[in-house]
């Protein structure tokens, strides 16, 4: 889908971005003019206009709070997150020591924090245990009134989506890729940032790790010692890089009672491989990783998206060139793993999703559980990466999935699952 830029990527971070408006991200008008004064490409621009919106909105959100329009004010900070998150996307050369990336990375968080004050109930910043440190999140709690998803008791136990992103995504973001939609159904939502992601990755410096179940496993605990969360109730789901790094806990975290792969991938190796081509592939496995790497940045010089993911892969891998970062996503794959996946799972696909086409089906055909297919057509607006543009369509195929999965699955028999 090319939306408001030809450059392919700039078009889907803009999609992405106005996306998340019906949980008050993004307004139409804001996106729109914006995008209109950066030109193709310009990532320098990017990074100005995004911002100059941001300020401008962060501005209209406190002058909102210290009148008292607690509603204005909450509108405003959520939407200026985004657009903080936003503006700081392509800064990729050197993400590590950039004070600017810390800077707008922090100013997300923050006015996002300063927007859940001003919610009720209230989204709370937590953190749990994880090796000899901590990772962060926020625990979004179900909506008052809401009913129980799973037709228990409203004032009873409730179950628990625990949500993480990818490889840019942010525990800010999370909210308005799931939480909220979650929290609206009745679902409690603990929605965190693991090694390589968010705050975990910017503040801590943590880089992703292959064994993804040594993250989800502490999440889980920490779940489990909550007397609002019924136990045996606990869906998992990972967001694009999440789709295949969510299926690699689950299968040895065997605790969880449902999982959503969203959108599902088999191995990000093969997915960046098929990217770079055969020649730097052939390269990489003679040893002559400068030559490949060479290549790579080539390429790096006309692709933006090529570009960012590079740029960005170094930092959150702890690869030092661009072969370094497609020898570092050799361990990153479902092959052997899938099989061992036991709660149902519902892998989701986007017809029009150029850099995984196969990935999901691939994923699908892997498991052995009890598992849902679902693909997202392009003519329903669906068809993108992580269906960005199509948000609500999205949650309403995978919290009625997950409703209906929690109802009639136990925990210890799930024989059936929703198809």
């Amino acid at each position: 889908m090319k939306f408001l830029f030809n450059d392919q990527s700039f078009s889907f971070e803009t999609l992405r971005a106005l996306g998340y408006a019906p949980y008050g991200g993004a307004d139409i008008g804001e996106v729109v003019s914006t995008a209109g004064r950066i030109p193709d490409g310009d990532e320098t621009a990017w990074y100005t206009q995004w911002r100059v919106l941001a300020e401008r909105i962060h501005a209209a959100a406190e002058r909102s709070a210290a009148a008292g329009y607690r509603v204005s004010a909450r509108e405003a900070y959520l939407r200026a997150s985004n657009y903080y998150r936003l503006c700081g996307f392509y800064l990729r050369v050197g993400p590590a020591s950039d004070p600017l990336v810390c800077e707008v990375g922090r100013l997300s968080a923050g006015t996002f924090a300063s927007a859940a004050q001003l919610m009720s109930p209230a989204p709370q910043p937590v953190s749990f245990p994880y090796e000899d440190t901590t990772l962060p999140g926020w625990w979004i709690p179900a909506e008052s009134g809401t009913a129980h998803p799973a037709g228990g008791d409203r004032e009873g136990r409730r179950p628990a989506l625990l949500f993480h992103g990818g490889f840019d995504s942010t525990e800010e973001e999370l909210y308005f890729a799931g939480g909220s939609a979650a929290a609206r159904r009745g679902y409690h939502v603990l929605a965190f940032a693991g090694p390589g992601q968010g705050s975990a990755l910017r503040d801590q410096q943590l880089l992703f790790r292959p064994d993804w179940d040594a993250v989800v496993t502490p999440a889980v605990d920490w779940l489990l010692a909550r007397p609002d969360v019924d136990p045996s109730r606990i869906a998992l789901m990972g967001m694009s890089f999440g789709g295949l790094l969510a299926p690699r806990a689950a299968a040895t975290e065997h605790r969880l009672a449902a999982l959503i792969a969203y959108d599902g991938i088999y191995s990000f190796a093969d997915m960046v491989q098929h990217k770079v081509g055969p020649e730097v592939m052939r390269l990489i496995r003679d040893g002559a990783d400068s030559k490949a790497s060479t290549l790579v940045e080539h390429v790096m010089s006309s692709d933006t998206q090529v570009r960012s993911f590079f740029r960005w892969g170094m930092w959150v891998l702890g690869a030092d060139s661009p072969a370094a970062v497609i020898r570092a996503l050799d361990p990153y794959t479902m092959e052997g793993y899938a099989p061992l996946i036991t709660c149902p799972t519902l892998v989701l696909d986007g017809e029009t999703d150029q850099p995984l086409l196969g990935q999901a089906s691939r994923l699908y055909e892997a498991l052995r559980c009890p598992k849902a297919y679902h693909l997202f057509s392009g003519a329903e607006g669906g068809g993108e990466h992580c269906q960005e543009g199509a948000m609500s369509t999205l949650h309403q195929v995978v919290f009625d999935w997950l409703d209906t999965a929690l109802a009639t699955v136990q925990r210890r028999g799930r024989s059936q699952v929703p198809a």
